[in-house]
């Protein structure tokens, strides 16, 4: 991952756009100054959709997708990243921790971290200068930013303030479809998040997350493997030889994804394949042969290829070429 630019510079009027997607790998390349790579779990033609919204020293957004997907995110340098997610407890989780269903997530701008989001997924994100929102919270509340921050990248909020702050979020992007109304301007909408965070962050019902030494070892397991895999394109490994690798028995092996990815090791490496097949088909050169391309991630029985190609991504390997 590379590191992602700052913001636009300051504007006068809030820039709001909607964009939509029928490819995981689009819809993360359609959210502005972030670096992402998006892998696709669940079976099924993909729908998503990405409203942003650019304020002074803001943007905030709201995405949706139908199908899990495996998120690797940076937010532009020299923010905060919060994550709001609508989720059933236990269906998403954040580099490892388990995200309940009044769970928000926090992390630094141009740091890397993992999302592992459910099948109609619907997630807000604020993205925040990070001087500007640090010199907010000492003038009005007289708190450090960073100190706050310290406090734990996973938190829970008492019933209802969650569903507050989705609220809130929700209508100021619709507030910022009419820039004309009194009150919505760049710097009033900006003010509403500032002190929607603000009110989150000092809330005494808010509860940091912890995150159990086992689940820790479990994600830090599936990440090995994901980068063996990726490592590694023309030699899918086997089971006895990942537990060989990483000196564990197949059932611990077994937990590891289970707990984490909620699926077997072998059809999360072969989603991972088959998406990295899926990106150089529409987004490669073009000249060279579905085969070849295949090959190139150990998929050698073509037939069987297209087939698992077919019910992840719900078109066939050539469709995506043509798209691409």
């Amino acid at each position: 991952m590379t590191a992602t630019s700052s913001p636009p510079a300051r504007q006068a009027h809030p820039l709001r756009r909607v964009t939509r997607s029928r490819d995981a790998d689009e819809q993360a390349h359609n959210l502005s100054q972030w670096d992402q790579r998006y892998d696709q779990l669940s079976p099924g033609s993909f729908e998503g959709s990405v409203t942003e919204l650019w304020l002074p020293r803001t943007q905030v957004f709201v995405e949706t997708a139908n199908r899990a997907l495996r998120q690797t995110c940076a937010a532009w340098p020299r923010s905060v990243w919060f994550g709001v997610p609508a989720a059933r407890d236990g269906m998403m989780s954040m580099g490892g921790k388990p995200l309940s269903s009044r769970a928000v997530c926090i992390r630094d701008g141009g740091a890397e971290f993992d999302l592992l989001t459910a099948p109609d997924f619907n997630l807000f994100g604020i993205v925040v200068d990070r001087l500007a929102f640090a010199d907010y919270l000492d003038s009005t509340a007289h708190q450090d930013l960073d100190r706050l921050l310290l406090q734990g990248d996973v938190r829970n909020l008492e019933p209802g303030r969650k569903e507050s702050l989705c609220a809130t979020l929700a209508g100021i992007l619709a507030d910022a479809e009419n820039p004309e109304t009194p009150g919505t301007d760049a710097d009033a909408l900006q003010e509403r998040i500032f002190d929607a965070l603000a009110d989150m962050l000092l809330g005494r019902d808010t509860v940091p997350v912890p995150t159990t030494r086992t689940r820790l070892i479990h994600q830090t397991t599936v990440d090995r493997v994901r980068q063996y895999v990726l490592d590694n394109p023309e030699h899918p490994p086997a089971i006895p030889e990942l537990c060989a690798h990483l000196h564990l028995s197949r059932r611990a092996l077994q937990n590891c994804f289970e707990d984490i990815t909620g699926m077997p090791p072998l059809a999360y490496m072969r989603s991972l394949r088959l998406n990295a097949v899926r990106r150089a088909l529409r987004y490669g050169s073009g000249h060279r042969p579905i085969s070849s391309i295949a090959y190139d991630w150990g998929f050698t029985h073509m037939s069987q290829f297209a087939r698992d190609y077919k019910r992840l991504f719900g078109e066939l390997p050539s469709d995506s070429l043509r798209q691409g």
